[in-house]
């Protein structure tokens, strides 16, 4: 298991059950109520200040007092429990178009900072108070235990009938490989990348992932239909439950073999990706940019938007970031993020700014040249990674371009076609 959350090195987390001891179970059952206090005390802070949420630091600073006169556990309990409160929050208003309320935990689950947890003889220690400690005996029975264990604690998340110890493994002084480039372009249904080698255009190729695309698509459609069918809710619920389950087994196993592949085939190279943080809320954003625009538009124009709501629905359920993650961890080198803005919108020929009147078209009105706007994306991401590794793409690498130049031009099944027009003529006869 990883976490999106960056920390010195990857982490990896083992599960085990357990039977609580009476004194767990209260410290559980106070901490719950620590964190619906801070619940209650973030909200108030969040309506006083226009709904935005304060940080775990402020929200514990509000706290303080109360936590000093009447709570007995160790200080760093309280950390944990903002975080933990911020994040109820926060997860409940970005699912609800920004609203808040008082969201009650019922749960009883804590995680527990490193300062307070360790490793002894077997067992897991936890300061419950200074100099008072609870023992949980633990079950070594993951292949990959004494592996982490070797490794720093990161966090421990306690439940009443689990424990989950998260390890930070590796580093993140991976080394960097500032002349072995490999860019990527994540599609939702190709995956096109460029690698450039001692600045020289080695390689450019497109990696087909229509069968993720298709696995997507086609649980969907089973979702849609269960919903409709089924009128029993426990029914309903448990289908649905059980077909985003097996949905997410098959995703996860097609990844897993196609990035053991990348990473192995490409070994000696620094892995360079967009960084696609922010990309649902753009989509979000244009979405409602294009119903603004289209309150004035005519029915024609209306059907175009369709087809975009279609894509943005395809994109943010494609799982580039757990793409990402699996290369990230597996590859022995440094992985690069660049800022994904404009990958495509400049010539690399002249330097004009680039039109794309059909999705897959990059055309350049100055040069005539008409691109793959994907192979074309994947160029423009290794040449930045370059630039981040200190290693620009120079002018006289740049004449690598040129051989490969015929791998980047749009080529529809592999038609070799002169001009934008007769392109666009092409498309219309075979859409």
């Amino acid at each position: 298991m990883t976490h999106p959350w960056k920390s010195n090195g990857d982490k990896r987390t083992i599960v085990f059950e357990y039977k609580p001891s009476g004194t767990i179970l209260k410290y559980l059952n106070d901490m719950r109520d620590l964190i619906n206090k801070a619940i209650i005390n973030a909200y108030s802070m969040a309506k006083s200040n226009n709904n935005e949420l304060p940080s775990p630091i402020v929200l514990r600073k509000s706290l303080k007092n109360y936590y000093d006169n009447n709570i007995i556990y160790a200080k760093h309990h309280i950390n944990p429990a903002c975080r933990n409160a911020i994040a109820i929050l926060r997860s409940y208003k970005k699912n609800n178009n920004g609203k808040l309320k008082i969201i009650k935990a019922k749960r009883l689950a804590m995680r527990i900072d490193s300062e307070l947890i360790r490793i002894d003889n077997n067992k897991l220690r936890i300061t419950i108070r200074p100099n008072e400690y609870e023992y949980i005996d633990i079950v070594d029975k993951n292949r990959k235990y004494n592996e982490y264990s070797k490794y720093k604690i990161s966090e421990v998340l306690l439940t009443d009938n689990k424990v989950c110890i998260t390890f930070i493994i590796g580093s993140l002084n991976k080394p960097l490989i500032n002349n072995n480039i490999i860019g990527f372009d994540l599609n939702f249904k190709t995956i096109d990348y460029t690698i450039i080698k001692d600045n020289e255009i080695v390689e450019t190729n497109t990696i087909d992932t229509s069968d993720i695309a298709k696995t997507q698509r086609d649980y969907a459609r089973k979702r849609t239909k269960i919903q409709g069918h089924i009128k029993n809710p426990e029914k309903r619920n448990r289908k649905l439950k059980e077909s985003r389950h097996r949905q997410r087994n098959i995703i996860r196993d097609k990844l897993q073999k196609l990035t053991t592949k990348i990473v192995n085939d490409n070994s000696d190279k620094t892995f360079v990706f967009e960084d696609l943080t922010n990309i649902k809320k753009e989509g979000r954003k244009n979405k409602n940019n294009r119903n603004n625009k289209n309150n004035n538009e005519d029915s024609k124009a209306s059907n175009k938007n369709n087809k975009s709501k279609r894509f943005r629905t395809d994109i943010n359920t494609w799982p580039y970031r757990l793409f990402q993650r699996f290369i990230d961890y597996k590859s022995k080198n440094k992985t690069l993020y660049v800022n994904p803005e404009g990958t495509f919108s400049e010539c690399p020929v002249c330097g004009e700014k680039l039109k794309h009147p059909i999705w897959k078209i990059s055309e350049c009105s100055n040069c005539g040249v008409t691109f793959n706007r994907d192979r074309l994306s994947s160029l423009s991401i290794s040449v930045r990674g370059l630039h981040l590794c200190g290693t620009p793409f120079t002018v006289s690498g740049s004449s690598s371009w040129y051989s490969m130049r015929n791998n980047y031009l749009y080529h529809p099944d592999h038609v070799i076609i002169e001009n934008f027009n007769d392109c666009k003529k092409y498309v219309h006869n075979n859409a």
